[in-house]
């Protein structure tokens, strides 16, 4: 029987990040280079799409604090941490699916999904 997307990654939360950040490759790199690619506007609407547990925003909120992230997540898990890992930003998260959820168009400033591959993967 195959496991249910976010159920696998509720199951992981707990060293999710450090996975992310030690096991792919140039990880460490990439997060804060997409930070730097996203709207720089004071108050800017980002759409995160598979947010995870926020570890973009982390760089992003650096460079950007009053930004306005909507996030969207399979995971609960993965969004509650996210809203404790922020309680001071503007975050607005939704669980389901970005194939699914209506998005609205028009509506951001960027969108960002962060999805790394391997360890042996390049990174571009």
């Amino acid at each position: 029987m195959l496991e249910r997307m976010e159920d696998f990654f509720n199951s992981r939360l707990d060293g999710y990040e450090e996975h992310q950040l030690n096991a792919i490759a140039q990880a460490q790199a990439f997060y804060p280079l997409t930070a730097r690619h996203l709207p720089q506007t004071p108050g800017a609407r980002v759409l995160d799409l598979g947010c995870g547990t926020g570890l973009e925003l982390t760089y992003y909120f650096a460079l950007n604090p009053t930004a306005r992230v909507i996030g969207i997540d399979l995971a609960g898990d993965m969004l509650n941490a996210l809203a404790a890992k922020f309680p001071d930003k503007e975050l607005t998260l939704r669980q389901g699916s970005y194939f699914t959820l209506p998005l609205g168009e028009g509506l951001y400033d960027g969108v960002v999904s962060f999805y790394p591959g391997p360890k042996n993967s390049p990174v571009p």
